[in-house]
């Protein structure tokens, strides 16, 4: 009895586990400013018996750390005859001037439950940054692995007919994905022209994802009212945008073609000052007008008797009210001698 009682407690008592952590900085040989970089911290074990890992700060110098999301990862490796399970937590970094990004040698300590705490030395990591050659606008570079360019132009007038007038409006979308590359970074694209007045509308931008919801890119949607305020020919100029392409280490230029627009004079009915809707656009509202017509005289004959008894009701209550009322006769009419 006590062997077999010796041997559940041998098979029952936890055996001693592994704990590693590592530190990498994901990047290219080539690295410009702006250029999102991924900083990897990866902890392993050969038990899942351990406690949750408590992730190191991650403190980066002459840069800075991304706000945006990415998934965690779970891993495995084979090493010294054994099996390793991993969980990869990942940050999005960049930096935004050349120079050297750099994060610091740090110590980490694993405790596990009837271990003893393991420190793990984690070495510094440094990148260097670099603008490319003929960097022309600072302000506007954009480094991606891809970019693509499309617009969508609208025309809203507010008559009858195919031709734009002055009071009429054009509008032009532009929708700029940049592959590896963060929303913010991608620069602004339409600008006011001559002749016309101009309404801005709220861009968009966003992530763009993979199906594991892994980044992938930005994009940012721009879009911008033209309003013509006098007769003549509208040019929406042709857009360029230069970007440095990050996987071929060299210049490219995305473009979109420009138009022409002939605007002829105020419309009759005068000018419009933003768009408006003509009567004749909108037949529905001469059908949603009759069919309440029609709806309340329906509800109105269903309710006649109701109706005529609450008149009378009301005739009788306002005759009583304006109806002087006699009073008794209070001076007698006879006197005594």
């Amino acid at each position: 009895m006590r062997h077999w009682l010796l041997l559940l407690l041998i098979i029952s008592f936890p055996g001693h586990s592994e704990m590693n952590i590592s530190r990498e900085l994901v990047a290219p040989a080539k690295v410009v400013p702006g250029q999102p970089l991924r900083i990897a911290v990866t902890y392993w074990t050969d038990s899942w018996f351990n406690p949750p890992p408590s992730w190191p700060d991650m403190v980066v110098e002459n840069g800075a750390l991304l706000t945006t999301p990415l998934p965690n990862q779970l891993l495995t490796r084979q090493e010294g005859g054994k099996s390793w399970s991993g969980i990869r937590l990942e940050k999005l970094v960049a930096a935004w001037d050349q120079g050297s990004l750099r994060f610091a040698p740090m110590e980490v300590t694993l405790s596990s439950a009837g271990q003893a705490p393991h420190t793990v030395q984690l070495p510094a990591i440094e990148q260097a940054i670099a603008w490319p050659a003929d960097v022309r606008q600072p302000d506007r570079f954009l480094p991606a692995s891809k970019v693509t360019l499309t617009q969508q132009i609208a025309l809203y007038r507010a008559g009858e007919g195919d031709s734009l007038h002055a009071g009429d409006a054009i509008e032009r979308q532009v929708t700029v994905k940049a592959e590896g590359a963060v929303p913010a970074q991608i620069p602004q694209l339409l600008y006011a022209i001559q002749g016309t007045q101009t309404q801005r509308l709220t861009p968009v931008s966003g992530l763009l994802e993979s199906g594991r919801g892994d980044f992938l890119g930005g994009q940012r949607e721009e879009r911008l009212r033209y309003l013509p305020v006098q007769q003549g020919t509208i040019t929406l100029p042709p857009l360029a945008l230069r970007w440095w392409d990050t996987e071929r280490q060299e210049w490219q230029l995305a473009e979109l073609p420009g138009a022409d627009y002939q605007i002829g004079a105020p419309r009759a009915a005068g000018r419009e000052a933003v768009l408006r809707a003509s009567a004749q656009a909108h037949p529905w509202w001469y059908a949603l007008t009759i069919s309440i017509l029609i709806i309340l005289a329906g509800a109105g004959y269903l309710a006649r008797r109701p109706l005529r008894r609450s008149w009378l009701f009301a005739q009788a209550a306002i005759k009583r009210f304006w109806d002087p009322v006699p009073l008794p006769d209070l001076i007698p009419t006879t006197k005594e001698k």
